[in-house]
């Protein structure tokens, strides 16, 4: 069993920015970081983020990537292995990313992010928002420990 800490979080966020910054997008950045810091095989996860990149397709018409990441990240660890099976754990860590992304951003759609940003700090500021979601859906997962962990596939990490 892992046991994710504060530095661990913050040295996952790190990773993120460099992936951003080295060849992944901010999905692909956010879901293998998340997944390696917490001792997670990501290659899987960063595929199935590839085509949710700059808001969906690089359409930058819907959702940010870095959130689309996080939520990859959260069916990967607490999503449906079965016809029928549950997932309310995963829809609350959802609504609860969707939430904290919004508190922080104020809105979740790519293209209204980016405008926000300006064409000049757009990767900067992608970056540190890449950095931020991941950090923030880590914590997340630090606030309930015992649920999260008992409902994990496989349960492979301990949060503390």
């Amino acid at each position: 069993m892992k046991t994710i800490t504060e530095i661990e979080i913050l040295m996952a966020s790190e990773k993120a920015a460099k992936y951003f910054g080295n060849g992944f997008h901010c999905a692909e950045a956010v879901a293998t970081a998340v997944l390696d810091a917490i001792g997670e095989e990501p290659s899987e996860a960063a595929a199935h983020a590839t085509a949710f990149g700059g808001g969906f397709g690089r359409t930058f018409q819907e959702a940010c990537g870095a959130l689309s990441g996080a939520l990859i990240a959260i069916g990967h660890l607490y999503g449906r292995r079965e016809l029928g099976g549950e997932w309310d754990l995963a829809a609350e860590l959802g609504a609860k990313i969707r939430q904290r992304f919004l508190d922080d951003f104020g809105a979740t759609n790519c293209a209204t992010l980016r405008t926000r940003f300006g064409e000049e700090r757009q990767m900067i500021e992608c970056r540190n928002l890449t950095k931020k979601v991941t950090a923030t859906l880590l914590a997340l997962f630090t606030e309930n420990p015992d649920q999260y962990e008992a409902m994990m596939n496989p349960s492979t990490v301990q949060f503390e």
